[in-house]
């Protein structure tokens, strides 16, 4: 039986709300750990059999500029959730962050990542680069990683791989049967969009959003640069965004769908557009 456990907090440290699963024995289980705008979640799904077993989501809005209160909340969760010093067969972490660039593979220079990032960002002292290939869209990946939030991860499971939050939808939107696609995400503070015309990639940008106007602003811009028609254009919607957005974003565009694994339903709608990310194979 899924299990499902949700807490809901502001500046009050996250409290117990269900008891921890049984899962038995891991040997063919995946953990995937997602920390973003909108709090810290993680599901344990069966690999052999495509089966969600456990999901958690902790609500819990943070700007960047307060990251240790956000550190002390995930610190919270992992202490109040034992199954996640369990065994098991794969551990992902799937990192939200603006701190990221795209370079083509057959330009990417090994060793120069400081470079690549310093001149678009400004590193705190806490944060690391980490890299990932994208071998379906033949990009290098880098990306910044708050190493205080990884040995928090690492007191728990020594070993797990680390994915910007934007690798996920990149990964399989290029795959969807859509032509005119594009991933459209939003948490309060942050959106990201990335557009695919069949397998091509067009598009992939993160920008600052207190509000979803602006988000949708963003939007609009990006349909523009890349000359789709917004009737013919799918939007596949993830994060926070309000139902009555939802809605209103049917005035200007005809295709709206969650970007979800079909495999792994996770039924509730608000799930579907917060969580995910997590349920993808990667």
């Amino acid at each position: 039986m899924l299990q499902t456990t949700t807490q809901e907090t502001g500046n009050k440290m996250p409290v117990i709300v269900a008891n921890q699963p049984e899962l038995g024995k891991t040997a063919e289980k995946r953990l995937s750990i997602q920390a973003d705008l909108s709090g810290f979640s993680f599901c344990v799904t069966d690999i052999s059999r495509n089966k969600l077993l456990y999901l958690f989501k902790s609500h819990f809005n943070w700007d960047r500029a307060h990251t240790d209160i956000f550190i002390r909340h995930i610190d919270d969760c992992i202490k109040s959730h034992p199954v996640l010093k369990q065994q098991f067969k794969s551990v992902d972490l799937i990192y939200d962050t603006p701190k990221y660039t795209l370079i083509p593979k057959h330009l990417y220079k090994k060793g120069e990542e400081l470079q690549y990032i310093t001149k678009l960002y400004q590193l705190e002292d806490v944060e690391e680069i980490d890299i990932i290939e994208d071998l379906e869209n033949e990009i290098v990946i880098l990306f910044a990683v708050n190493s205080t939030i990884l040995n928090l991860l690492r007191e728990i499971q020594p070993s797990f791989r680390i994915f910007p939050a934007i690798f996920p939808a990149m990964k399989h939107l290029v795959n969807f049967h859509e032509i005119n696609k594009i991933f459209f995400k939003y948490n309060k503070g942050e959106t990201s969009i990335i557009a695919f015309e069949g397998k091509r990639l067009l598009f992939c940008n993160n920008f600052p959003a207190q509000h979803f106007n602006t988000a949708l602003y963003y939007l609009f811009l990006a349909v523009k640069q890349i000359q789709f028609n917004p009737e013919q254009t799918t939007i596949f919607v993830s994060g926070s965004i309000p139902e009555i957005e939802l809605m209103n974003m049917t005035k200007y565009f005809s295709k709206i769908k969650y970007f979800r694994n079909s495999e792994i339903p996770l039924k509730d709608h608000i799930n579907e557009m917060q969580l995910s990310l997590l349920t993808f194979k990667l």
